[in-house]
């Protein structure tokens, strides 16, 4: 097994339980093409972390946040996995933070370390913990209907609803049936657990019902669509409470990591019948496949409910995911878009303008809107090191947030307006949500990872993002230095310093068609010309130039 230790973090308990389940970290190549570090350097940070002569390619994962269609992140890493090896590092925000955390989990899940009570293999490792992100799959649809599987597809139920009561005309001719209507909506049994308290609140002391109660209505019947035109979503409460949803993501953590009552010999099972059986296959066809007398579906699913049940009954009788530190095991970054200084401040009076049923103003120089990262405290001082020397926008824009538990950054990035208002990070900063650095790639290199894999997906940037940027300030030559795909800009330096970008076409498919989704992002075009991805016995058949790509390649 490779020596994981991390010689640079604070060693608490749960971290070295975390550590030791991080056997495989780094995905190997022997071409022993780096060597930059000292020769007395130890740990998964070196070029050698196990001492064995070898150059361990560091393997980090950038993915591009998605909203609703995250189920796509779960299946294109676990191919990546599959030929590559575990992971190293990972970064994203928005939807991506979510993946990342989970990302973590899996890789720190004992049984991944663990095969048949002996060290795994390198490909024993990255099969395992291939078919546990394929497995998120089955978890949406074993718990559907339950809080987690809500959290993760993002409310959409609360849209339906109020398209379907049409509740937008009632509010114009009767404001209070339309409020009395609303509030049973935001309380009702199947939802009230994941409703913002602060929206209900606001709906039920509004000073103006007809003013709140109409833009409300409005808001909660095109949820989820990520169309920005106004101000107003960044002082609005959104339906979602994102506290409540981390500590929903916070549960499936806990399952993939194997805190709480984990249930070794039944997990010990589905990884030994469905593993190295599910190489090469999407989770539509491993849950047929056979494990035993049953079947590797049916054998995953009755050890996820048994988890569940044990750690609902007890939740405070073991150590939680969430409530650990980002990077405080495997290297970890999660970005946030932030207002600082006048624009924090002209935000702030917005919101009491707005709750107090005034016509809000909120003016802000885009200058003061910065893409920050939480991070280990080392990890982030290697990035705004800049190693690299990137002087592109984004990287001007880098703002180090200091260390923060998963509990906290997911309560934050994955708030995107229109999702939520923009939320207090401190005193000073405020986080308006994970829409700023959609290609992590840049922070990734000058973290210290060999090899980035972007994991996204074909089309030009982010309409969301460019919409929530320019109600910010961004000016047009802002917006080309930034996400421009014909002329230099962050986004083309980020897909030129990614080794491998992984190109899916996620956004051709429904949100609720969790299948196509996740067989489109198993088997799309990687576009690469580097040997790591190219060259190897397993490497990833037929990789692509990026020829008729946009968005995925500048080759």
């Amino acid at each position: 097994m490779y020596d994981i230790s991390y010689p640079d973090r604070t060693m608490t308990r749960v971290a070295v339980r975390s550590l030791l389940a991080l056997s495989l970290l780094a995905a190997c190549s022997d071409d022993g093409s780096s060597g930059d570090d000292d020769d007395d350097c130890t740990g998964p940070k070196c070029d050698d972390p196990d001492d064995d002569g070898q150059d361990d390619r560091r393997v980090c994962a950038a993915v591009r946040g998605n909203g609703q269609l995250i189920t796509a992140h779960f299946a294109a890493l676990a191919r990546v996995v599959e030929h590559y090896g575990p992971l190293y590092g990972a970064a994203g925000g928005s939807s991506g933070s979510i993946t990342t955390f989970l990302t973590e989990s899996i890789h720190m899940h004992p049984l991944v370390q663990s095969c048949r009570g002996e060290p795994c293999t390198r490909s024993e490792s990255a099969a395992r913990i291939a078919v546990l992100y394929k497995s998120l799959q089955g978890y949406l649809g074993v718990l559907a209907g339950t809080e987690e599987a809500l959290a993760i597809q993002q409310l959409l139920p609360l849209a339906q609803q109020v398209q379907e009561q049409n509740l937008q005309a009632l509010a114009e001719t009767d404001v209070e049936a339309a409020r009395t209507a609303l509030l049973d909506l935001l309380t009702s049994a199947d939802l009230r657990e994941l409703v913002n308290d602060e929206l209900v609140e606001l709906v039920m002391t509004s000073p103006d019902p007809a003013f709140h109660v109409r833009d409300i209505v409005g808001a909660l019947a095109s949820f989820g669509a990520f169309e920005v035109d106004s101000t107003i979503v960044f002082v609005r409460p959104g339906a979602l409470d994102f506290p409540v949803l981390a500590e929903l993501v916070g549960r499936i953590g806990d399952f993939y990591a194997g805190y709480g009552p984990l249930d070794a010999v039944a997990m010990e099972a589905f990884l030994n019948a469905c593993a190295e059986q599910g190489r090469g296959y999407a989770w539509a066809e491993i849950e047929a496949m056979p494990a035993g007398e049953t079947t590797c579906g049916q054998l995953f699913a009755a050890t996820l409910l048994a988890h569940r049940e044990l750690a609902l009954a007890e939740p405070n009788g073991f150590a939680h995911r969430i409530d650990e530190s980002v990077g405080a095991t495997m290297p970890a970054l999660v970005s946030t878009s932030v207002l600082e200084g006048d624009a924090a401040a002209a935000w702030r009076q917005a919101k009491a303008e707005y709750f107090a049923a005034e016509e809000h103003t909120l003016t802000v120089d885009f200058a003061d809107v910065k893409f920050g990262y939480w991070g280990a405290a080392d990890d982030l001082a290697r990035v705004e090191a800049n190693a690299y020397g990137y002087d592109d926008a984004k990287t001007a824009k880098f703002l180090a947030l200091g260390e923060a538990t998963w509990r906290e950054v997911l309560s934050f990035s994955p708030a995107e307006p229109g999702l939520a208002r923009a939320l207090e990070i401190d005193a000073e900063l405020v986080s308006a949500g994970g829409w700023s650095d959609l290609h992590p790639v840049l922070v990734l290199k000058n973290m210290g990872c060999d090899e980035v894999v972007y994991v996204t997906r074909r089309g030009e940037e982010s309409g969301f993002a460019d919409q929530v940027a320019t109600q910010l300030g961004m000016q047009a030559d802002v917006r080309t230095a930034l996400w421009s795909l014909t002329e230099p800009s962050g986004f083309t330096l980020s897909l030129e310093q990614a080794d491998a970008v992984w190109c899916t076409d996620w956004n051709a498919f429904s949100p609720t068609d969790i299948a196509a989704i996740s067989a489109d992002a198993y088997a799309p075009p990687m576009v690469t010309n580097d040997p790591f991805f190219t060259d190897g016995a397993d490497a990833y058949e037929s990789p692509s130039d990026g020829t008729g790509l946009l968005g995925c390649g500048t080759r």
